[in-house]
């Protein structure tokens, strides 16, 4: 295992989508297992609404945001963020992560966590976190990382009807 020396989360622009297409090939392969999602005719996987986070609408009406995760200054992921709850509850604007990525090489050595605080930390209020109601070791990430950064101030819901069939943890950071 290489030493992590530093761990950055820095904003995509446009001129990055081509980066985070890429690193979105790695994602959606690791996430077919339980999406069951397969490749196009042409062996690529398709995420159609990367391009959605530098349009106006995508900005402005959606909350979209991208960042690129930079272990040891090299590439180690990526994190989505937009406002499309499924609790909906009141108060501020809530905040969603809509797809999450750190590179294998860099799972389980703190990496995602840290990322995690530090998406959480650009936006104070609301956030929801949902995963796929099979991937067991993400809802496991993610109650173990809410737990810590909330102090246990957050609460999970199995599933909500027909919007969303999986855990949803969410929780308010903004005090």
């Amino acid at each position: 295992m290489s030493e992590i020396t530093s761990i950055e989360l820095i904003t995509a622009d446009e001129h990055d989508k081509p980066i985070l297409r890429n690193l979105m090939q790695y994602y959606q392969y690791d996430s077919s297992a339980y999406t069951n999602e397969d490749p196009g005719r042409f062996g690529l996987f398709d995420y159609k609404y990367l391009d959605h986070y530098w349009t106006d609408q995508g900005k402005e009406e959606e909350g979209r945001q991208a960042f690129l995760v930079k272990v040891n200054h090299m590439l180690g992921g990526f994190v989505l963020v937009n406002n499309h709850s499924i609790l909906k509850k009141p108060g501020n604007e809530t905040k969603t992560i809509a797809e999450f990525f750190i590179m294998r090489k860099w799972r389980r050595q703190g990496v995602g966590k840290e990322v995690a605080y530090k998406t959480f930390e650009i936006h104070k209020g609301i956030w929801e976190i949902k995963q796929e109601k099979e991937n067991i070791g993400a809802q496991r990430f993610w109650e173990n990382v809410i737990n810590e950064y909330t102090a246990g101030n957050f609460k999970r819901v199995e599933s909500v009807g027909d919007d969303w069939d999986g855990p949803v943890i969410w929780f308010d950071n903004s005090k």
